[in-house]
């Protein structure tokens, strides 16, 4: 049986794991010595942050804003998970990023802001929702799916019909999934998302009209489900419980060639059978 990889950053200093990531901007080493450092929770984490968020060089001043955006503790040896940590300071840090001169710190500023969320956010977030940047935008969509409030709606809103294919797919992700609001507005967006070119948008489309028990969804997937069907019409199946779908489900369990679909595939079709079964 194959060892478990060791993680060599839980043995290096601050400053190496600094130096990695500096060094080695947006590649997999970047992103792991920031997740070290993340889990770092202290005093000394939150002062190096500050430091760095207070930098000349647009890369520190990210890097102090990544930190910032998930500083926690790890929980004791033996225990899984870790808890969040500083979170008014950390909040301030974001806050403060959101003005930055530089795109690449502002996109820092909103990640962490997505995982932290703050009220004081949301008026700038809704206005980055419109910016040139493509990679900026989608940072906000993911980020507004946190935010309940009317104003974050109406943004994803705008960007569910974005130009870009994967700020089109995170914004109808976050209306579809991420929040629970149910209005006219957000079904019709939803519905109008499940015909788009870009096939991981028609799939939150659909996961999200199910989650609202649209009626369109079942109809469309009583045509959908097949043997080639994707874990979205699956997911969408067990979330609407709907016996109208059991035929076509126990159909597509019956042509089905097990060797043909992953492990994950078929317990989400299981699962799906199982719940429309339920009901009916």
């Amino acid at each position: 049986m194959k060892k478990p990889a060791k993680n060599l950053n839980r043995k290096r200093t601050q400053q190496q794991l600094v130096r990695i990531a500096l060094r080695d901007w947006g590649s997999d080493r970047h992103w792991c010595a920031i997740v070290e450092l993340q889990l770092r929770g202290s005093p000394h984490t939150l002062g190096l942050a500050q430091r760095l968020a207070g930098s000349a060089s647009w890369r520190r001043r990210s890097l102090g804003l990544y930190i910032a955006s998930q500083l926690r503790q790890r929980k004791h040896d033996g225990d899984f998970g870790s808890i969040e940590y500083a979170m008014d300071e950390t909040q301030s840090l974001l806050l403060a990023g959101l003005h930055d001169a530089h795109d690449e710190v502002v996109r820092a500023a909103v990640s962490g802001l997505g995982h932290r969320p703050h009220p004081a956010a949301l008026g700038e977030l809704v206005r980055l929702s419109t910016h040139r940047d493509a990679l900026l935008r989608w940072d906000v969509a993911v980020a507004l799916g946190r935010y309940p409030e009317p104003a974050a709606i109406e943004a994803l809103l705008r960007l569910a019909g974005d130009a870009d294919d994967l700020v089109r797919n995170w914004a109808t992700f976050g209306l579809g999934s991420m929040q629970d609001v149910d209005t006219p507005a957000i079904r019709e967006l939803l519905w109008k998302n499940l015909q788009d070119r870009d096939p991981e948008v028609r799939g939150e489309a659909l996961v999200g009209l199910a989650e609202r028990g649209d009626p369109r969804a079942t109809d469309y997937l009583a045509e959908h489900l097949n043997a080639d069907c994707r874990v979205f019409e699956l997911d969408a199946a067990e979330k609407l419980a709907s016996p109208l779908l059991l035929d076509a489900l126990r159909r597509t369990a019956r042509d089905l060639k097990e060797s043909e679909v992953g492990s994950y595939w078929l317990a989400r079709l299981h699962a799906a059978i199982a719940a429309c079964t339920v009901t009916a």
